[in-house]
């Protein structure tokens, strides 16, 4: 369950920085934080997402 959690969230939170990227670019900046703290989700769900993948290749 939580590797499906994971997945879901490292897939959907680059949808969510482009969107609030996009907003910025149009003039938006009150969206800056939120770009911001989305933004570090996403890296971090990305960092834990390829330190899984690599557990699971050792583990083969």
């Amino acid at each position: 369950m939580l590797k499906l959690l994971l997945h879901t969230f490292s897939m959907a939170f680059p949808i969510v920085v482009v969107v609030l990227g996009v907003l910025l670019l149009v003039g938006k900046t009150v969206f800056l934080p939120w770009f911001i703290g989305s933004l570090v989700i996403m890296l971090a769900l990305l960092v834990l997402l390829f330190l899984d993948k690599k557990k699971d290749a050792a583990a083969k």
